[in-house]
């Protein structure tokens, strides 16, 4: 059976929330790196941890090689530091209008529905706990910035995933993301690419890259349906 296989992206998409998890990023870098200053801040938008984090430490000096080796240890830091402040994101993040209505839909209609997300596998997985959105997704089946930190490998990460526990039919094969980057990343993946200007680019910028379609936000659940399925 021919199923729908749906990737959402986390943050400016399904989910709005403080500083506190970048803070929390760069408080990881500045131990494991031992940055003998603040850590500079980057464009974090639509990109995976790990490319935030040799872009980051290349503005301090640090080549690849070394950020690379060192990166686990960095994971597993900001992984801690996340949990210890478990309770502070929760009260703090906020999930965007019209998500769970569209969720709620593409589950009608027998879609799958995972993440294809920068986060690592572990923090993307508490934010949805926190925000109660966790059981709307299969988190196996998803891609996160710790399978690669390449974006645009993601998708055949999460459709490899896919296939070996449904089967590999899925149509449409969609990406749904708030930056620039989420469309190439579909684009590179040969899925439908919907881009909601529920993050940091307005409407009109997302259009600029030609995703299959683009939406204000989700709050017109038939509205996204359609951008989201293709259908008529």
């Amino acid at each position: 059976m021919t199923r729908a296989l749906i990737l959402w992206d986390v943050d400016g998409t399904l989910l709005r929330g403080s500083g506190l998890n970048a803070r929390l990023f760069l408080q990881a870098l500045q131990e494991v790196y031992a940055l003998t200053e603040e850590a500079r801040r980057i464009d974090y938008g639509g990109k995976t941890d790990g490319q935030i984090v040799l872009e980051t430490l290349a503005l301090h000096g640090i080549d690849a090689a070394r950020a690379l080796e060192q990166l686990p240890r960095w994971t597993a830091r900001y992984v801690e530091l996340i949990e210890q402040a478990a309770e502070q994101l929760a009260a703090q993040l906020r999930v965007l209008p019209g998500v769970v209505e569209t969720l709620a839909a593409l589950r009608e209609r027998g879609a799958i529905q995972t993440l294809l997300t920068g986060n690592t596998e572990a923090v993307a997985a508490l934010k949805l706990r926190a925000t109660g959105l966790s059981d709307w997704f299969d988190l196996d089946v998803g891609a996160y910035g710790s399978d690669d930190h390449d974006r645009t490998r993601l998708v055949a990460v999460a459709r490899r995933k896919a296939a070996a526990r449904y089967g590999d039919c899925f149509a449409p094969l969609v990406v749904i993301g708030d930056t620039p980057r989420d469309i190439a990343c579909g684009r590179a993946g040969a899925a439908r690419t919907v881009a909601v200007a529920t993050g940091s680019f307005t409407l009109a910028e997302l259009q600029a890259h030609a995703p299959d379609a683009a939406l204000p936000d989700l709050r017109d659940t038939a509205a996204a349906l359609r951008a989201i399925l293709g259908s008529p």
